[in-house]
């Protein structure tokens, strides 16, 4: 296309432009016979073909390309107007046809509003015809009823007024006007006038007897009071006769001196004496008369067996709250729980069982209170089983239950079952394995729940870990993060466990790809970051370094069994001797 171009380079570019056109041809020729068969979208394919087409050439001839952009917009705006064109033609034609069809569609709406008011005279004809005969039906009726009522002349001839005939309660229209059924009736009524009496006569008294019976009870605590303090005038009175009694033997046994000489000093001291002293002493053999003393036994089958009738009669409500107050407790136990537990029929959504345990735990006052493991173990399952979450969370957070290992499996379970709960199960299983001392499995449940840091801080806080309580806690929640913080330094403290110990226990066990993962991860990290990791390991030997290395090599792991093999080699060379101990000096 150059003017300047020489013969050879104009026979090149000759080639490259039947090369270019050839390639273009045959790029429509493909589009244009996968078009589709619609013949709307026909055309707009084509225009869609044919406008790419335009474009490859505008950017392959560049000498003309604001021209041919020129032609390509013409054409397009063009070919939009004549788009434009033929919607506004079709709305056009939609509009001349609606226009054409408004008288039909008139006439049309017309004849049906004439048929709607012909429907709508008969309904209200028909409505009126109905109402008429109703109308007369009714005064028939009443007509009638006027006719079958008595006249005044029939009624009795104690009373000149008349008194209608109504339906009696508690018997129909017929049986109100059936002799027969009026006597039956009448038997049943005096059969209740006389339960009634009978009831008022064996079970009440006027008001004035109870009146009596509180002065005749006021009266006898008076009395009661005058002879208590009579009895104890008297109780003192024995009292320092029987020390007058004592002092005389006494002088008599030892004859020391004139005898009131000798009693002066007595007699003193008996006379300081007080009422209080004498009861002290003299009351210890009359408790069992006092009648203010209640018998615990009776108090106690007294309530197992009020207990027993309210669970008869089924209720079992207050059955529950009643063995949750039983005296001593002797209905807080697991026979009463199995009680309630066999009970599968009831009214109500909460279950007697439930109802049971909850009382209890609305009993419990302080950690004296606190029901059996096993009664806590139970309420627990029984809460859960019925999504009742929020319960549990209340009854440990407000310490209402005997924590214990148990326990805290039960609530695990549940959230491991529920994973929509399992966030708070674990939370809730933390607190009753901390409560018990269960850390291994108190940091095992913060690691489930994602606080892997609140797991390393819980482990440096408590000294009675060990190196087995870790991998059992790493085994549970395996995680690269978490076997990293326990073998890494941790606020200035020392690692919780060895590199070497951590990866030779996973590498024999299912977790063998989690130690290589740690190995590749310290040797690929800074340079001399594995080197330091070995000569700092005061806790493990060479050989078990090189027990770690063979397994290595046994995983398919070379390079990394060839570094550390090259490591402890070059440790070797500074070592003293050639034992197990091999780098102790260097690992301190």
């Amino acid at each position: 296309m150059s003017k300047h171009s020489g013969p050879c380079c104009g026979e090149s570019h000759i080639c490259n432009e039947s090369t270019f056109l050839e390639t273009l041809r045959k790029y429509i020729q493909f589009e244009k016979e996968h078009l589709s068969t619609s013949e709307k979208s026909h055309d707009e394919q084509r225009f869609v073909i044919y406008s790419y087409a335009f474009d490859k050439v505008i950017e392959h001839v560049t000498a003309y390309k604001r021209i041919l952009t020129a032609i390509k917009k013409e054409y397009e705006d063009l070919i939009n107007h004549v788009k434009r064109s033929g919607t506004d033609a079709k709305l056009a034609q939609r509009k001349l046809k609606a226009a054409i069809a408004q008288p039909t569609s008139l006439m049309y709406c017309q004849r049906r509003a004439v048929e709607l008011q012909e429907r709508i005279a008969i309904i209200r004809r028909d409505t009126a015809e109905r109402q008429a005969a109703g109308t007369a039906e009714l005064q028939r009726i009443e007509e009638n009823r006027k006719d079958k009522q008595p006249s005044a002349q029939q009624t009795t001839s104690d009373t000149d007024t008349c008194h209608p005939i109504g339906q009696i309660p508690g018997l129909t229209f017929e049986e109100s006007v059936n002799p027969a059924a009026l006597a039956n009736y009448l038997e049943v009524l005096e059969k209740k006038r006389a339960d009634l009496l009978d009831l008022r006569k064996n079970h009440y008294v006027p008001v004035q007897v109870k009146a009596d019976l509180d002065c005749k009870v006021t009266a006898a605590l008076h009395r009661r009071d005058e002879l208590v303090m009579e009895n104890d005038q008297l109780h003192l009175r024995l009292q320092q006769l029987q020390c007058v009694n004592d002092a005389i033997a006494s002088w008599k046994r030892e004859e020391d001196g004139p005898l009131l000489e000798y009693l002066s000093g007595k007699l003193k001291h008996i006379a300081e004496m007080k009422v209080s002293d004498a009861v002290d002493h003299s009351t210890a053999g009359y408790e069992d008369d006092d009648p203010s003393k209640i018998n615990e036994s009776e108090l106690v089958v007294d309530s197992i067996e009020r207990f027993i009738d309210l669970f008869e009669n089924g209720e079992y409500e207050a059955a529950a709250f009643h063995a949750a107050k039983s005296p001593y407790g002797v209905l807080k136990n697991m026979a009463t729980m199995e009680k309630f537990k066999a009970i599968t029929v009831y009214d109500g959504e909460v279950p007697p069982l439930l109802l049971f345990f909850q009382a209890i735990m609305n009993s419990v006052q302080d950690e004296h209170q606190l029901p059996a493991k096993d009664l806590s173990v139970e309420s627990v399952r029984c809460a859960l089983q019925h999504n009742f979450v929020e319960l549990v969370t209340h009854w440990v957070t407000q310490r209402r239950l005997a924590y214990s290992e148990a326990l805290g499996d039960v609530i695990c379970d549940h959230g491991d079952k529920k994973l929509r709960v399992t966030d708070t199960c674990l939370a809730l299983a933390q607190i009753v394995y901390s409560a018990c001392g269960i850390h291994r499995k108190a940091a095992l449940t913060m690691c489930r729940r994602g606080l892997t840091f609140g797991a390393i801080e819980y482990i440096h806080q408590n000294k009675d870990f060990t190196d087995d309580d870790c991998m059992l806690v790493l085994r549970g929640c395996p995680s690269l993060a978490l076997l990293q913080a326990l073998t890494q330094e941790y606020k200035g403290r020392r690692p919780i466990l060895s590199v070497c110990y951590a990866c030779l226990t996973l590498l024999n066990s299912d977790l063998e790809d989690l130690a290589l993962e740690l190995l590749e991860e310290i040797n690929s990290g800074r340079p001399g970051s594995l080197q330091k990791t070995i000569t700092e390991d005061a806790r493990c030997s060479a050989k078990d370094w090189y027990e770690v290395a063979n397994l290595c090599f046994q995983k398919n792991h070379h390079q990394l069994s060839q570094e550390i093999n090259g490591i402890l080699q070059y440790a070797m060379c500074f070592s003293p001797s050639k034992d197990d101990k091999l780098m102790d000096h260097v690992f301190m």
